[in-house]
């Protein structure tokens, strides 16, 4: 029982850790999306999906470089 609480322990405080280290970066892109949704210039299914193109592809170049 004490492995499986430090497991537990050890996988929320990585995602924990995680999650405010990138909370910067989302709320800036959140602000520009609010802004340019409220100007009319796209809605919110292309803008996701270019956020996962962006995504997969660093991720692919990034596999390909190590």
């Amino acid at each position: 029982m004490n492995l499986m609480g430090a497991i537990f322990a050890a996988v929320f405080f990585l995602g924990g850790s995680n999650t405010s280290t990138v909370q910067p970066i989302v709320a800036i892109e959140r602000t520009v999306f609010y802004r340019e949704r409220a100007a009319g210039m796209y809605s919110a299914l292309p803008y996701a999906i270019a956020q996962v193109n962006a995504d997969i592809s660093f991720h692919i170049k990034q596999g390909k470089n190590n």
